[in-house]
């Protein structure tokens, strides 16, 4: 894969650390393409070169702002076997959602906002091609009635329900907590689909 020209790479850590300011000091919904630009200091027929929206350029921060609560980060660097059919968490679920605790004050108004459906949708949807194939690595020999792509869906969706639950009703749970919970809820749909035995 080609490396990105350093000029490219530049300005678009400009653009994405004048979104993360912006919204930390105003909240997404309030942020406009023109305070973006004003803010990076650049025109606006830059910031088109580089991104489609706001929406665009708000998916390409999600490493600083939503890393943790993109669940494509765990499998971008896939688990293994093992890791998702063991008893106990993985220890890197724990600390994304240690992360994830933290930024909970940022995170938050961003999902609840008007645009919040659509990145919900797009980090799903993400994270469930991610999981695909992290699954299509580690299952041989699959239950053919629920192929993987369902499962996939269906595993992006409930981490996305399950995170946005702890989120929205400030629960007292744990990192560690939540992500037993969850990882419990996903080995079972994972060894049903697989025909391993608990």
């Amino acid at each position: 894969m080609p490396k990105m020209d350093r000029r490219i790479q530049r300005t678009r850590e400009l653009l994405q650390k004048s979104l993360i300011e912006l919204i930390d000091e105003r909240g997404y919904d309030a942020i406009t393409i023109q305070d973006i630009v004003d803010r990076a200091n650049i025109g606006r027929t830059t910031f088109y070169k580089h991104y489609n929206s706001k929406d665009d350029l708000f998916m390409s921060c999600h490493e600083a702002i939503v890393s943790s609560f993109q669940f494509e980060r765990l499998y971008t660097h896939p688990l293994s076997r093992e890791e998702l059919l063991e008893r106990e968490a993985p220890p890197r679920m724990i600390l994304a959602f240690q992360h994830l605790d933290e930024t909970r004050a940022r995170l938050s108004p961003i999902f609840q906002g008007k645009d919040g459906p659509m990145i919900l949708k797009q980090i799903r949807d993400r994270s469930a091609k991610e999981i695909e194939a992290n699954l299509r690595a580690i299952i041989h020999k699959a239950d053919d009635s629920i192929p993987l792509d369902i499962l996939a869906g269906y595993l992006a969706g409930a981490q996305l329900a399950f995170v946005l639950w702890w989120l929205e009703k400030r629960r007292t749970h744990t990192p560690k907590d939540i992500v037993q919970a969850l990882h419990r809820l996903q080995r079972a749909a994972i060894q049903d689909v697989s025909g391993r035995d608990s």
